[in-house]
This record gives C-alpha cells, structure tokens and sequence, in this order.
C-alpha cells in the first residue's frame, strides 16, 4: 500500500494519540469538504451557465464557440481555485506526505486543462474542438493518478479510524 510505512498501531507522528490524530483528521477534512463542496458546486453550475459547454462537442454552432471557451475558462480557474485554496490548508502531519502528493498530482491534470484552454482560445471554428477534447492518454493517466492518491487517503484515515467520504472519481 502507498505509504504505509512510518505509522504506529498506537498513534500518530511525535507520539499523540489515535483520538488527537482523529481530531486533527476532522477539522482538517471538514475544511476540505467545505471547499470541495463549494467549487464543484460552482463547477456543477457551469452547465446552466453555459448550456453547450465544452463537455457538449456534438451540434456546435459558431455562436457556441465562444460559450465553449468561455465556459472551459471558467472550469480551469474553479478547478485551479480549489487547488490553491487546498494548498492554503495546514494537514497534519499524518497525511501531510500524501496530501503533498494529491495536490502535485492535481498540478499534472491542472497542466493538461491550460494547455487544453490555450488551444481552445487559438480556435477559431467548432472543427477544431474535437482535436482538443479528444482522448488523451497523459490526461487519463493523470486522472487516474489523482483518483489512486485519493484513495490512499482514504485508506490513511481508516487506519486512523477516521471514515473518509471523498469524491474518488475521474
């Protein structure tokens, strides 16, 4: 399992107790959920913002070009909102490692989304959106990198008995 070395059966880093690790795990994800809760909401509120969104390719109009960059810019910035907002957040020692890892793994998909948006901005006809949607190894694999690390995290809290209910999804 990824990082599991480094824990003790009895507590945490620099001796504390189960419960006070617990307690750190708490507020700490009570913090993450809330900003998660937050942007993706505004993430979720996209689709009515901009009803042919990028994640629409099929039966673009000329007029829905514009929507579709305007609405991929907004995504990237949500999506880089949250990261930084998450870097903002003080993990405890127990996850922090992880945690590290999670956020340099969001960098890698926030990458692929500027490159993704800075194509899109280039485009000057619906033709060209396929091309720039289309599948991408590097951009699964750095999905699927975030969706491995988001369950190691899960698991790191269990040990911790801490119930983690993240959204590990891509």
């Amino acid at each position: 399992m990824l990082l599991a070395g480094g824990l003790s059966a009895c507590g945490g880093d620099d001796g504390r107790s189960k419960e006070e690790v617990k307690a750190e795990l708490t507020a700490y994800f009570d913090k993450y959920r809330a900003i998660h809760e937050d942007v993706n909401g505004r993430i979720v509120g996209l689709k009515t913002k901009y009803p042919q969104g990028y994640l629409d390719l099929a039966d673009k109009s000329v007029a829905d070009l514009q929507q579709t960059k305007d609405s991929y810019r907004d995504y990237a910035a949500l999506f880089d909102e949250f990261d930084s907002r998450v870097r903002a957040l003080d993990p405890p020692p127990e996850i922090s490692d992880l945690v590290k890892q999670v956020l340099d793994a969001d960098q890698a998909v926030s990458a692929i989304n500027h490159d993704r948006l800075t194509k899109l901005e280039a485009a000057s006809s619906t033709a060209e959106l396929g091309s720039i949607f289309a599948e991408d190894p590097a951009f699964t694999a750095a999905v699927d990198r975030t969706v491995e690390l988001c369950t190691s995290l899960i698991d790191r809290a269990k040990q911790y008995d801490y119930e983690l209910d993240l959204p590990c999804r891509g």
